[in-house]
């Protein structure tokens, strides 16, 4: 009894104590400030373990074929490069201001999910991370060419890589131009 009762009034006291650091404003939320290892491992856990729940058991229908390559290659350009960035594709600064960053999607933990879960996750997306849910705006299909692409991201060809690359060179132009004189 006096154990129970030892747990029950720790798990009371880390509640409290938790509680007081979301209200009083301890918990910094700034984008700056690298997440920790216990707030990582909670978070790749619950993803890890909503994904296996919730995505469909099923493989891509779509083999990798030159045009759902193609297809998806586009898609990945307009809707995953500027975050994710690619094999000699650098990440923009938009996808360096993310916490937590991006993923490569070319690592072993990435390319290890299952379709079904690289489904869910593009369709969903995932809350408090940056990761837009593309399901709603886009069709099944649409989705399982991003897969497609995802799965074909560690063979990246030269000239994949080269149209991934097209239009980077203006992406820091806003640095160079000054700005307008006030008087």
């Amino acid at each position: 009894m006096k154990f129970l009762l030892g747990i029950l009034s720790a798990l009371l006291i880390l509640g409290v104590v938790g509680t007081a650091a979301l209200l009083t404003g301890s918990f910094n939320t700034a984008a700056v400030v690298p997440p920790g290892a216990l707030e990582k491992k909670l978070a790749g856990l619950a993803l890890d373990n909503s994904a296996s729940r919730r995505a469909p058991k099923i493989s891509n229908p779509l083999k990798p074929s030159p045009g759902v390559l193609q297809k998806g290659l586009g898609g990945y350009k307009e809707m995953c490069l500027l975050c994710h960035a690619a094999p000699g594709v650098d990440v923009s600064e938009i996808g360096a201001g993310l916490n937590p960053p991006a993923p490569d999607l070319t690592l072993p933990k990435v390319q290890k999910r299952t379709d079904g879960e690289l489904f869910w996750i593009i369709q969903n997306g995932v809350r408090m991370t940056g990761m837009p849910a593309f399901g709603p705006t886009h069709e099944d299909e649409a989705i399982w060419h991003m897969v497609t692409f995802v799965r074909h991201l560690p063979e990246l060809t030269p000239k994949e890589e080269k149209f991934l690359k097209a239009g980077e060179a203006g992406e820091h132009e806003h640095e160079a131009a000054e700005a307008p004189h006030v008087h």
